[in-house]
């Protein structure tokens, strides 16, 4: 019996990349220094250190010497933020503009038991001592996965003027602020600035 490609199936699909995607943003802008955020921690390196792609010599590595894995997680977290930066940087340009590139192979296998061919993608092995390298190739290829998965444009990618939180607008229609409650802050702030203008 062959099993169809629903619309079902590709909801669900958005559905998952969608909260992968709010995982990510909830980590870009989450303070690493308090202790409410262990539950990010533990899901971020949980994804990372078993993504499929990873090469399987550099899935049992654990912070050695004086690297812990707060500081791994900051790295980590800084090149999430240099990524989600590129996005935004280049969303109003008008040509293609690349933005990263992730390097490895890709085997292609006929699976007859399941009656389907499958693709996987796989980074090359990194030398002890490199895992952060790879990494952070992770999150580059995560990222793709996910924007692959919802298939949505860089416009809705942005970072809010008021707190400085980066966000995704799930709707087309232009969002400045990442909530409502920063909306609002921002013009409060602009009705008492007018206000002090007009009593002068």
């Amino acid at each position: 019996m062959k099993k169809y490609w629903t619309s079902n199936n590709i909801k669900s699909v958005v559905d998952d990349r969608r909260k992968e995607l709010d995982l990510l943003i909830e980590y870009a802008n989450a303070d690493l220094n308090q202790m409410k955020h262990q539950s990010v921690w533990s899901s971020i390196m949980d994804r990372v250190g078993w993504h499929e792609a990873l090469h399987p010599d550099n899935r049992d590595w654990r912070p050695k010497g004086n690297l812990s894995a707060a500081e791994v997680l900051i790295v980590l977290q800084k090149h999430l933020l240099a990524r989600l930066n590129s996005i935004i940087r280049n969303k109003e340009m008008l040509w293609e503009m690349p933005l990263w590139r992730v390097r490895g192979t890709i085997r292609f296998t006929s699976a007859a038991h399941l009656s389907r061919f499958q693709e996987r993608f796989q980074l090359q092995k990194e030398k002890p001592g490199k895992e952060i390298k790879a990494f952070k190739k992770i999150f580059d290829l995560w990222l793709i996965e996910i924007i692959r998965g919802i298939d949505f444009s860089p416009q809705r990618f942005g970072q809010c003027p008021q707190c400085g939180n980066f966000f995704y607008s799930p709707t087309i229609k232009k969002r400045i602020y990442c909530s409502k409650r920063c909306g609002g802050a921002a013009r409060q702030e602009k009705y008492r600035r007018a206000r002090k203008i007009d009593d002068q």
